[in-house]
């Protein structure tokens, strides 16, 4: 019994540190875990197994100081390494995060850009070249509105004044509530409604950099808040975190969609930085389809 209760004092600390040395490895190697954690359940086994040796006599207490020290050495520069690696993967998710989002936010004012573009040009910008100049230097119109349109019919009176304007004809009889275009032409006349006073619809042209990107609050905010800096045209192009070197590629074409020909467009490129530190895949990132006009973006798609 004396002897059984040696052999347990002797060997339960190479014991539980020999478990606990198996038991990582072995998780270690179901989890596919890193080379660290290996190497570092490894040094445990070992030192359990040394230290066991050290119990039972097989090798001198000296011998056991030296392989300790060498394994202690060891098992710091396994955690100086492991450290690295924890810090190197928590910069790798906070870089792959920002430049999703950045890439994100520049390809959905690429968006509005290109459906400007469209709008003037009944075309999309098939280069990076043509889309700078308009986003830099052309106009876009926007209405001038002020006041609302009453909520009543014309009168008589205001109907004989719409005829001019091929709205009515003489007699006809006034069945619905006043129209917008109604509401436009009466307060410009003569003898304009109360109601319509200061009444204006009217075009104007606007800066479309200002309007949309540079001199608008609500966005330049945005751009703030999430870190990304001043709008610049000319950086739109570029894919994020590839210091300037690679570009999102423009395509368009054309497509018939029953009497109809539409202009589309498709601007792609991949991620410099992938989801999961170290894994082969890069990540691939659009908006619009050449086989038709639908400009929705990949990020857009859960």
């Amino acid at each position: 019994m004396l002897n059984i209760a040696l052999l347990i004092k002797k060997y339960s600390v190479p014991f539980i540190f020999g478990l606990i040395g198996f038991i990582l490895l072995l998780s270690g190697m179901m989890n596919n875990q890193s080379m660290e954690f290996i190497f570092a359940s490894i040094v445990i086994l070992g030192s359990a197994i040394v230290s066991a040796l050290n119990v039972s006599g097989k090798i001198s207490s000296k011998v056991t100081k030296i392989i300790g020290f060498v394994s202690l050495a060891i098992a710091i520069v396994v955690l100086g390494f492991t450290f690295t690696t924890v810090q190197d993967t928590v910069k790798h998710n906070n870089d792959y995060k920002a430049c999703k989002g950045l890439s994100i936010r520049n390809l959905r004012d690429v968006q509005t850009a290109q459906k400007a573009y469209l709008v003037k040009n009944q075309v999309y910008a098939a280069d990076w070249k043509s889309l700078e100049k308009f986003i830099k230097e052309d106009s876009i119109a926007i209405l001038d509105a002020e006041g609302s349109v009453p909520s009543r019919k014309i009168t008589e009176k205001e109907r004989d004044y719409l005829i001019q304007f091929d709205l009515y004809k003489k007699g006809q009889a006034i069945d619905n509530k006043m129209t917008e275009l109604e509401a436009y032409y009466l307060s410009r006349s003569p003898e304009c409604p109360v109601e319509l006073v200061g009444f204006r619809r009217d075009t104007v042209n606007v800066s479309f950099i200002e309007t949309t990107f540079s001199k608008n609050r609500s966005y330049m905010k945005e751009r703030m808040d999430n870190g990304y800096g001043d709008f610049i045209a000319t950086d739109l192009k570029y894919i994020p975190f590839t210091d300037k070197k690679a570009m999102w590629k423009i395509d368009t074409a054309f497509v018939v969609i029953g009497s109809d020909t539409l202009p589309t467009v498709r601007i792609a490129g991949d991620l410099p930085l992938t989801e999961i530190k170290g894994a082969p895949k890069k990540e691939n990132m659009f908006f619009g389809k050449l086989d038709n006009s639908d400009l929705s973006g990949s990020w857009e798609v859960q």
